[in-house]
């Protein structure tokens, strides 16, 4: 039996709605995946339908449009606080034991963290371990905003690291992020990109393409190795965009797939990791 469960989000990144992708993942021996906030109605749903075909509903991935609003005091802040907290009470309402949270959105520099932020999350920390629900922050642009919340939130269970192995290599511009918080680490989004493309070094988000494993430029036997030396044991899930972003065209080969062609490749791709990081 394998150590760890594989999957694909429910995203409609990937072109396929959920309900439509839920029986693709089952026919290719996938077993986990993970959604959007959605409705709450949409959320029964989903828990439902991932459950009729014996896949692990592993987390909800927080909206993140507002996530450096958290940074600010005022109404704006209240807003974008109450919405992670709303987040919080649905993983506990579907019994989902992971929200997955950006701890910034912009490519806005300097980025300097704020004591309101922290304490914005400080209460949302406490938040998720009354309902035993674990935040797991992601790394993203403004790396500044991960560690402050990493550090000033250190002593809660609640909190936790989820490594984006795409961002790593573009928005971290390829640091070692499990170095620093590999023993914090609860999650992953599985993705891969060819990395920062801009000749003077700046960061875009069309940089952050999500190309299957195995494209692009990340290196998976490294990203293998590194799991191994952290003693990971969660769920190997890819978080994936089918399309092109912006005027890129580097995921081209995936819309020349049908809907079936894309995720029995994907599973190809994941099988072959979790061999690597299992063997």
């Amino acid at each position: 039996m394998n150590e760890h469960l594989i999957g694909i989000a429910a995203s409609a990144s990937t072109g396929i709605q959920p309900l439509e992708l839920f029986p693709l993942l089952k026919q290719n021996g996938l077993e986990a995946t993970f959604t959007a906030l959605g409705s709450t109605e949409e959320r029964r749903i989903w828990a439902e339908k991932i459950a009729a075909y014996g896949l692990v509903y592993t987390s909800i991935h927080a909206p993140f449009h507002k996530a450096a609003d958290m940074w600010i005091d005022g109404l704006a802040g209240d807003v974008a606080e109450a919405e992670i907290a709303k987040s919080i009470d649905a993983c506990h309402e579907v019994e989902v034991p992971i929200l997955v949270v950006h701890p910034y959105i912009g490519f806005d520099q300097p980025y300097v963290p704020t004591e309101i932020g922290l304490k914005r999350f400080l209460r949302l920390a406490e938040q998720a371990e009354k309902q035993n629900v674990r935040i797991a922050l992601e790394n993203v642009e403004g790396e500044e905003y991960l560690s402050c919340l990493m550090q000033g939130l250190r002593d809660f269970d609640s909190v936790g690291f989820c490594l984006d192995t795409g961002h790593e290599l573009c928005y971290n511009r390829g640091k070692d992020m499990l170095e620093e918080y590999g023993d914090r680490l609860c999650y992953l989004h599985i993705n891969s990109n060819m990395g920062v493309t801009d000749p003077n070094g700046k960061l875009t988000w069309r940089d952050d393409s999500h190309m299957l494993p195995f494209d692009g430029k990340v290196d998976m036997e490294n990203l293998a190795n590194r799991l191994k030396a952290c003693h990971y044991r969660g769920d190997l899930v890819m978080e994936l965009v089918r399309g092109n972003k912006g005027d890129r065209h580097t995921n081209d080969a995936y819309l020349a797939m049908t809907d079936e062609e894309y995720i029995a490749e994907a599973a190809k791709r994941i099988k072959k990791l979790r061999d690597m990081i299992e063997g």
